[in-house]
């Protein structure tokens, strides 16, 4: 699949879909191809991360919307801001640190290999915070999101550099990134103003 410059939003978003299939039918195929893509930063972030986040945030919205019966749009609108804010801030927070932790864990330090592994890893929890805000009856599945810390393994796995114990530690920091920061990042904004 192709991350290059899609031609129109339906593309961007088929695209986006056939990438998220892939990391569910065939995770290890799907990484060989991402590492061999030649992406920036923002590409991943523009066809990936930024229309997820999106659909997370309108779905949000919607749903508080629609699940207060005053129809208060004001404190709908403050909760998409904060889960937006939440989300995004994480995925920079995510890649900053990560970027950094290469060369402690001894990878090539490469901020486009930080970027792949954090935003592509974000992928399920994008995925289920869409479908738990759409329906928050179903917030079980929110366990699913760990597959998060599957789809950083695969990423790490057969890079160069480290033995295999020193990539699990640094698979397993880079999900508990990307999984728990958007949580504590959340908390620290809903005390900081009142919703």
């Amino acid at each position: 699949m192709s991350t290059k410059k899609p031609e129109n939003t339906t593309e961007l978003y088929r695209n986006l879909v056939v990438r998220l299939r892939n990391f569910v039918l065939s995770p290890v195929g799907e990484w060989k191809a991402i590492h061999r893509e030649s992406t920036t930063f923002n590409d991943m972030l523009g066809h990936f991360a930024l229309p997820l986040i999106g659909l997370v945030t309108i779905a949000t919205f919607v749903s508080h919307l629609i699940n207060q019966q005053a129809f208060i749009l004001e404190l709908a609108l403050k909760k998409a801001v904060l889960v937006f804010v939440a989300l995004l801030g994480t995925l920079f927070l995510s890649w900053y640190v990560v970027s950094r932790l290469l060369k402690f864990f001894q990878f090539v330090a490469s901020g486009e290999f930080a970027a792949k592994l954090v935003i592509y890893s974000s992928g399920p929890l994008y995925v289920i915070s869409f479908v738990t805000a759409l329906v928050p009856e179903v917030f079980f599945i929110q366990i699913l999101a760990f597959y998060g810390f599957y789809l950083a393994w695969l990423g790490v796995r057969d890079m160069a550099g480290p033995g295999q114990y020193r990539k699990l530690l640094f698979s397993m920091v880079v999900g508990t990134m990307v999984l728990g920061l958007p949580i504590l990042i959340r908390i620290v904004l809903l005390n900081l103003i009142t919703i």
